[in-house]
């Protein structure tokens, strides 16, 4: 008010690098709408360093409008340095457009680069893509990406995520090993592999969905935080689980590991899998078994087998995919003799649980191998269990260790 009464224009005199990061925090469309604030503000936004379209500028902003127009216009007002491009809303389609916008951005400055095609089938980008030299962050979804024999690797990139790209996989360990400090790698339904090699000095995280007959990590000393999660057409048989039990053996830092638990299920021949891997985890503190089959005993006996491969683990996770109860599998577990090395396990969290015999006597088999244990966590399949898990808190109250830790969150969200 002070300043209204005399006179000072405060939006005017800001300083350049707090309108700049006020721009930075808009959409594109309340962006452009600042030009009104003040005559000094009318072309402010041309200069912003970011430009995003994406979900929010399409429901606000294009309303029928043709995108691409729209694009190529802003990028040919924009000035100055332009340090993200971003291109997500839901109507992009392949066109020759898209090439036109890459040739637009300054390759010196662009650090942040976003595509996203989701109508017309895959674009295939120029090789001009592979000038951004100053990348840290590209994420391409539906974009082929084959750099040449002769591509140096992009050296600043951080993160790379593709997704739904085809790729050349005898080239793509190279690439990776020629981008040296990528710290976190999301391929998501690209290419099949046959052996998906993985080089990585200062790689931290690996998210993989998708069909590989194997894995190598050729130097990854930093991985700490792997996922994994398989097609229905990977190869996921004998020597797929214990080379991959191997191959992650062999990572120093790895701590997190989340991974479907068919994969495990070659490490069983007849129910008879051995009572601990060949190689131990050693420094494996959480691990989350997806989609866990529970009316399979191959299935549960390598789970068992993988856990007890895990001396310090600290927290497990288990998401269910199980409907029936199958009394061979119970069997099978209650005929199981307490794991001895969980002596760290705190944690121990079951969701899309069904509360079926065959999950109840893990539950309880877990619970019986237990010395430190700080939580139990049930999260219920939707519609399987009618009594507010009534019945399966008085069956986890016969284990002393678990009897005050246990919590069974309902469907509404709250906790028993």
């Amino acid at each position: 008010m002070d300043d209204l009464a005399s006179g000072v224009d405060t939006i005017t005199t800001l300083p350049h690098s707090i309108i700049e990061n006020i721009l930075s925090r808009l959409p594109l469309r309340e962006m452009v709408r600042t030009s009104l604030l003040s005559r000094e503000w009318k072309d402010r936004w041309l200069t912003c360093p970011d430009l995003v379209f994406d979900v929010r500028f399409d429901q606000m902003f294009l309303k029928g409008r043709e995108l691409n127009p729209i694009i190529h216009h802003v990028l040919r007002q924009h000035r100055g340095p332009l340090l993200r491009f971003a291109v997500q809303v839901p109507s992009l389609r392949s066109c020759p457009e898209i090439d036109e916008w890459l040739h637009l951005l300054p390759n010196h400055t662009l650090q942040d680069l976003f595509l996203r095609v989701s109508i017309g089938g895959e674009h295939r980008l120029t090789t001009h893509l592979f000038t951004f030299r100053h990348l840290r962050n590209l994420r391409l979804e539906s974009c082929p990406f084959h750099p040449s024999l002769r591509f140096e690797g992009f050296n600043k990139l951080v993160t790379l995520h593709l997704q739904n790209v085809g790729l050349v996989p005898d080239r793509f360990g190279d690439f990776l090993a020629s981008c040296s400090a990528i710290q976190t790698l999301i391929l998501f339904h690209c290419t099949s592999f046959n052996c998906l090699e993985i080089t990585g000095p200062r790689l931290k995280l690996l998210e993989f969905n998708g069909i590989f007959s194997s894995i190598s990590f050729k130097y990854c000393p930093l991985l700490r935080d792997v996922r994994l999660a398989f097609s229905p057409e990977s190869n996921v048989e004998n020597d797929f689980s214990s080379s991959l039990a191997e191959s992650l053996s062999c990572l120093p830092a790895l701590e997190e590991l989340e991974l479907q638990a068919n994969a495990l299920e070659g490490l069983s021949r007849s129910g008879a899998a051995p009572e601990k891997l060949a190689v131990a985890l050693k420094s494996q503190k959480n691990l989350h078994l997806t989609n866990m089959y529970f009316e399979k005993i191959a299935e549960t006996a390598s789970a068992i087998s993988f856990i007890r491969s895990c001396p310090i683990l600290q927290k497990l996770r288990i998401t269910g995919y199980t409907y029936e109860a199958v009394d061979f599998v119970a069997g099978f577990l209650r005929s199981q003799q307490p794991i001895e090395c969980l002596a760290q396990l705190k944690s121990i969290k079951m969701q899309l649980f069904c509360g079926n015999e065959s999950e109840m006597e893990f539950l309880k088999y877990m619970l019986s191998s237990v010395a430190a244990l700080e939580e139990v966590v049930i999260t219920p399949h939707p519609g399987c269990i009618t009594d507010g898990g009534e019945a399966i808190l008085n069956e986890i109250k016969q284990y002393p260790r678990a009897s005050s830790r246990a919590e069974f969150i309902n469907l509404d969200g709250n906790t028993r």
